[in-house]
């Protein structure tokens, strides 16, 4: 009897209808890989309930649950999977969310103009577990 190899699951996080397209047109170029979509940190939520995905990809910046709330929840329900973590907004001259997000313990954290180039390399090396946490993330968990 053959044996099938379970497809990888990535859930994509993004309040913005279209950045979440973008993202789901970008991440259908990697191969073999199953993508499903929250419209909010509480969706994601609500969805890891029956779902444990191989690696989940969020914007920082959401209503409500936000990205770093989100992460703080990840950590205190004892998730393990994978985070890259996303924003556009990160020209704050105060504070550099990639960088706050890191402190969270994401596996690598990008600039939304920086995705296509970014996310097509990076996913299928964190999906094939050759590629560790971003050298600079040190998780205060």
């Amino acid at each position: 009897m053959p044996s099938f190899a379970q497809v990888p699951e990535v859930l994509v996080i993004d309040d913005d209808g279209v950045d979440r397209q973008n993202i789901r047109r970008i991440l259908t170029s990697i191969h073999n890989i199953k993508i499903t979509e929250a419209h909010s940190g509480e969706h994601a939520i609500q969805i890891l309930n029956t779902l444990e995905p191989a690696l989940v990809i969020t914007d920082i910046f959401m209503p409500n649950i936000d990205g770093l709330e989100f992460l703080t929840q990840l950590a205190t329900k004892g998730f393990t999977f994978p985070v890259i973590a996303i924003t556009g907004q990160n020209d704050s001259s105060y504070v550099n969310f990639l960088k706050v997000a890191r402190n969270f313990g994401v596996f690598y954290s990008i600039e939304k103009k920086d995705m296509e180039r970014d996310l097509v390399r990076l996913v299928p090396e964190i999906l094939k577990g050759r590629l560790e946490r971003d050298d600079q993330n040190q998780p205060f968990f």
